[in-house]
């Protein structure tokens, strides 16, 4: 088959995706919005097709004037952007793909949608939306965009909040979560380096991360503990070097030099090692749409803690591979954190378990058969 994906970036969580494609023989085509700060181009370059010369002048004002002091201020072209239809028809003609896949419920997925319903292409829509949530309001707008872009959806995301009741699960909506491949398997592994408790955070440096506040129950273990904390993040705006800056002070202040390590801007290779020679993963953030780093970490057979404010907190087996704490506790993460590194024992077994939960459920077999379903669906119903 000949694949075609579009998205705002190319994010390293498609990377298993992309490989998992083409070594089943298919044929792949990426097209971006626009190229992150750090992707992974091993197995695919994207083609980075951008928005409309109009558009790009009404994002300038927007995001320098009007959302100036806004530090998501540029999210807003990720709805409303718009695309330019020629490029968008010149490859559609050029690839002549069997199976599009858009992502988010956007002007651009519309205006992608149309485009490959005039040509005959099945489509379906990719967002972080969750399987089971709660009941949406279809005023007009919404009934509109709905019934504008694709029937049918993926998600990595089972449901938003592990606390959630009363939710529904959509129509026509498939959960298919990341694809991980197995990295480092629990024998070859080398724990607890220098003799200590390495605990490892990914995340870009912004507040809802919380890394100051694991750092703090960082400080706090270490009088029981012998452990060391490596955070590694994104730092690519002021609103980033503001907060990194305060993880910095306090850092100085609380004299921690020996106890944290920051590191800023790493690449796909040195993050790896990160996973290579830490023990544990947490990852503190709320309001976290559906992150990757856990499963990433648990490939690499280390045990992994995150909140209930993660969408793909599921991921995690509570615990057997790690932890899941209530989202913005402190108290609650204090005691998931003691409950797993109380026991070195514990961190091995636990990690054991992580590497074999990726390599049993987050293949891209799964994957493959899951679209292949949706597909034959489509075919039976007529696309769209």
């Amino acid at each position: 088959m000949r694949i075609m994906y579009l998205a705002p970036r190319y994010h390293t969580n498609q990377s298993a995706i992309m490989k998992g494609w083409q070594q089943h023989g298919d044929e792949i085509c990426f097209l971006s919005h626009y190229a992150g700060k750090s992707e992974d181009y091993s197995w695919i370059t994207p083609e980075i097709i951008g928005y409309s010369k109009l558009f790009r002048m009404i994002d300038y004002v927007y995001v320098n004037v009007i959302k100036r002091n806004d530090p998501y201020g540029g999210n807003w072209k990720l709805k409303c952007g718009f695309p330019p239809i020629g490029k968008l028809s010149y490859w559609i003609k050029k690839f002549n793909p069997d199976l599009v896949i858009v992502r988010e419920r956007s002007v651009y997925s519309i205006c992608m949608n149309l485009l490959c319903n005039r040509h005959h292409v099945p489509v379906i829509l990719y967002n972080q939306s969750p399987l089971w949530d709660t009941p949406h309001t279809m005023d007009l707008k919404h009934k509109l965009v709905w019934k504008l872009v694709p029937r049918y959806r993926i998600t990595p995301v089972l449901r938003k909040n592990m606390t959630d009741t009363n939710l529904v699960k959509e129509e026509n909506a498939w959960f298919l979560p990341f694809v991980m491949e197995p990295q480092m398997a629990p024998d070859e592994k080398v724990y607890f380096r220098d003799g200590k408790i390495n605990i490892l955070s990914i995340g870009k440096y912004e507040v809802r991360k919380n890394h100051l506040m694991l750092i703090e129950l960082i400080e706090k273990l270490a009088d029981k503990y012998s452990v060391h904390l490596t955070i590694a993040g994104e730092c690519s705006n002021h609103f980033h070097e503001e907060y990194l800056n305060k993880v910095r002070t306090y850092i100085a202040e609380h004299r921690l030099e020996n106890l944290v390590t920051l590191h800023v801007n790493l690449d796909r290779a040195h993050v790896f090692e990160l996973y290579e020679t830490n023990d544990v993963f947490v990852l503190p953030s709320t309001d976290e749409p559906a992150a990757v780093s856990h499963l990433e970490a648990m490939a690499f057979a280390l045990p992994a803690v995150c909140s209930t404010g993660n969408g793909t907190a599921s991921y995690i087996t509570d615990g057997e591979t790690g932890y899941i704490f209530k989202d913005n506790d402190k108290d609650d993460l204090e005691d998931k954190l003691q409950r797993l590194i109380c026991s070195r024992d514990n961190i091995v077994k636990m990690g054991a378990a992580s590497y074999m939960h990726v390599k049993n459920n987050f293949q891209f077999d799964n994957y493959y058969s899951q679209i292949l379903k949706i597909l034959e669906r489509q075919s039976d119903h007529g696309n769209g």
